[in-house]
């Protein structure tokens, strides 16, 4: 068995997991990273996405929103706006989203209405891709 390391994920609204990990895969600006037990200390920006760990009741998945992940010796925490799980993502709503969020930034009058339009349209693909799998 793979060494283990605590796991937190927290949104304002609650514990989203609590447990641990053998891993942990998230988005970045950068690109993806893992985590592993004993990683260097780290704190980073997280990127609307696909996040994966891995437990000892197997790999899970679970779409994120923007966060930051400060990452310990023998612990991670993760805090996020909002955490779903793929079975919990309503694709026909997540589409019409997706259509009015493209509309918006049609119609954008402003740097500021462009730039929040892109960060919808970006939630919103990541959970359309969460959903899929």
């Amino acid at each position: 068995m793979a060494e283990t390391f605590r796991l937190e994920i927290v949104t304002p609204e609650k514990v989203f997991f609590e447990g641990e990990a053998e891993s942990l895969t998230v988005e970045t600006p950068a690109g993806r990273i893992g985590i592993l037990a004993h990683h260097a200390p780290l704190v980073i920006g997280l990127c609307p996405g696909l996040m994966r760990f891995r437990t000892a009741d197997g790999e899970k998945e679970a779409v994120n929103t923007d966060g930051f992940a400060e990452v310990r010796k023998d612990k991670t925490v993760v805090l996020c706006q909002t955490m779903e799980w793929p079975e919990e993502i309503e694709i026909n709503r997540v589409k019409h989203r997706i259509a009015e969020e493209e509309r918006k930034l049609r119609e954008a009058r402003s740097i500021v209405e462009y730039k929040m339009g892109k960060a919808c349209l970006a939630r919103a693909f990541a959970r359309l891709k969460g959903a899929k799998r």
